[in-house]
């Protein structure tokens, strides 16, 4: 006999299922296919200095020329000062490559054949590395961003990537150890020690800024199998104006 209590059962039935089956579920850590398999969230524990495990500052010892070294002391003294040392994040912009490497917050790594995507949840900002065979662009063809255009290709087990077509204005930390973005080459090997450590050397390429190539190596840690990317929001930011010499500033909110 029918009921009107008839379809409020059926509905309880028809959701009984598909609660049981998310009982008792355990994320499983991810395990590489290969060992170009680069897939997963990933960890950096060294800080948030350029070289890992150096705080950001002096002690980062850059082989800068004169010209950036004078360029660098200055934001330094700043800093010192408690006035704002040109940091463009301050302001909710880009980090920019390669900058978005150390990775402040979780990075996650999704591939396919023809590209390697690279998730930075600290600004919501992609990298895309194409590996489809593509040469890299010809410098009157080059798109300037933040992040540039990364061109791969594999050697064994080794991802080797050059990223060229970066933006003047940015830096490599918090200090505000300074580039030249547009005359900058980034060449990067990045492959698999084990399943659960990624690995990361980065050559930076410029003789305007550099005394000869500054190489450093990061590190990345298979990050825990609950671990997901959390949403980052930083688009309108009413606190740090840029003035027109490029100093940030901050505003406070009213008591």
């Amino acid at each position: 006999m029918w009921s009107a209590s008839a379809p409020q059962a059926v509905a309880a039935q028809a959701a009984t299922p598909a609660a049981a089956a998310g009982e008792g579920f355990t994320p499983k850590l991810y395990v590489p296919m290969s060992r170009r398999d680069f897939t997963g969230m990933w960890l950096n524990k060294g800080g948030i200095g350029w070289r890992q495990g150096v705080p950001p500052g002096i002690k980062q010892a850059p082989p800068l020329t004169p010209e950036y070294q004078a360029i660098w002391d200055e934001h330094r003294a700043n800093a010192a000062a408690g006035r704002p040392t040109g940091d463009p994040t301050a302001a909710c912009l880009p980090q920019g490559m390669p900058r978005i490497m150390t990775m402040t917050y979780p990075m996650e790594i999704m591939m396919s054949s023809q590209q390697v995507n690279i998730f930075a949840e600290w600004n919501a900002q992609t990298r895309r590395v194409y590996i489809d065979g593509r040469p890299l662009p010809a410098p009157e063809d080059v798109e300037i961003s933040y992040n540039g255009t990364s061109v791969g290709h594999w050697e064994g087990d080794v991802l080797v990537v050059t990223t060229v077509g970066l933006r003047d204005g940015i830096n490599l930390e918090s200090s505000g150890l300074p580039l030249s973005g547009s005359s900058l080459t980034v060449k990067e090997r990045i492959w698999l020690e084990n399943d659960n450590l990624l690995k990361d050397e980065i050559t930076l390429i410029d003789e305007k800024v550099f005394t000869q190539p500054w190489v450093v190596i990061k590190e990345f840690h298979r990050a825990p199998a609950d671990d997901v990317i959390i949403e980052y929001v930083c688009l309108e930011n009413q606190r740090n104006p840029v003035n027109e010499k490029g100093e940030i500033g901050v505003i406070l909110a009213p008591n």
